[in-house]
């Protein structure tokens, strides 16, 4: 585990999380990579906990600063009043096109990376579920999942230019993305041949965060169980 310095395509770079399965870092082995794309939180201790849970599965998995252009190195938690001010703050200051931007360069610095197979997707949490979203949206990656995305409705025509894969996870009780969202949703990518959708019924927003007021470790693992079989049918098949 340790830090990966990525170019932006508009100058400057900005610092990443990086962690490696063990056989790729002891024996020089190749894997997959997956980008794990932040909430409003910054690259936290429960961000970096993702990574090297992929890591365990044997992925690459890398999860940019994109608040890095606001305030880099920031690290939050919706435990303290004050840092969920700041990370609500954030999240109107951040500026999606170029997050999107610094998603490509993160995806081309993998690509590019010496124990990568070729083979990148995305894996986000509320913003990043978004973002992830829109990253299968661009049509960039094989395989993209977004965890209880928030403001997909409002883009469901972005979808018509997905070519790869994309997984959905829905909190049935989210209080960011709501019942008539979540319909407009279903309506929309029902029988999509490229978009799974997975429903989880009395969960509330975040309900994958260790530590947060929603979590449910029963369900987390549910969907982080289809997370891996979805990444490892699209990326290490």
């Amino acid at each position: 585990m340790s830090n990966l310095t990525i170019a932006a395509k508009d100058g400057g770079s900005f610092s990443s999380y990086i962690a490696l399965p063990e056989n790729v870092t002891q024996e020089g082995k190749t894997a997959p990579c997956v980008i794990v794309i932040q909430e409003i939180f910054g690259i936290n201790e429960g961000l970096r906990a993702k990574c090297d849970w992929l890591a365990s599965e044997g992925f690459i998995a890398c999860a940019p600063d994109l608040f890095w252009r606001i305030e880099p190195g920031i690290e939050l938690s919706d435990q303290v009043p004050e840092e969920l001010e700041r990370a609500f703050e954030l999240f109107g200051l951040f500026d999606i096109e170029k997050g999107i931007e610094d998603l490509k360069s993160t995806k081309h610095a993998l690509t590019g990376h010496a124990n990568s197979n070729g083979k990148v997707g995305c894996l986000g949490y509320c913003l990043g579920g978004k973002l992830a979203y829109l990253m299968a949206c661009e049509n960039d990656v094989s395989a993209s999942i977004g965890y209880y995305g928030v403001g997909i409705e409002e883009l469901l025509d972005s979808a018509n230019n997905i070519s790869g894969k994309l997984m959905l996870h829905i909190a049935g009780e989210d209080g960011f993305v709501p019942k008539e969202a979540q319909a407009k949703i279903h309506a929309a990518f029902d029988g999509h041949a490229q978009i799974t959708l997975h429903d989880y019924a009395g969960m509330d927003h975040a309900f994958t965060r260790v530590g947060g007021d929603n979590y449910d470790e029963a369900q987390a693992q549910i969907a982080d169980e289809r997370s891996i079989t979805f990444l490892q049918e699209n990326l290490m098949a």
